[in-house]
């Protein structure tokens, strides 16, 4: 459920496949060959929330190299194409299964 500005509840169709898992993860983006420092605020098999500084220029549909550092996991370095930008970071879909247990 989301709530409308006037207060009135409204139900929101999800549209994940898969169900997102809250974390804390490290994450490097490369943007334009530039290093960005982020954070996962969760994730599921195949997506990512990252939070970033506002002032990264993430642009919807494209694809940006990824490095997520799981916690108890390798390091995983992959694409992540952005499928939404708000003010406080972007939801990426990425190209290679991201452990989510």
């Amino acid at each position: 459920m989301c709530r409308r500005a006037g207060g009135e509840d409204v139900a929101v169709e999800e549209r994940r496949r898969h169900p997102r898992i809250p974390i804390a993860w490290p994450v490097r983006l490369w943007v334009d060959d530039e290093l960005v420092v982020g954070r996962a605020l969760d994730a599921s098999p195949y997506g990512i929330c990252v939070a970033t500084a506002p002032t990264v220029d993430l642009k919807v549909g494209h694809s940006y190299r990824v490095s997520v550092l799981a916690s108890g996991q390798d390091e995983l370095n992959c694409l992540g194409r952005v499928r939404w930008v708000g003010e406080r970071g972007a939801g990426l879909e990425t190209d290679q299964i991201l452990l989510v247990a």
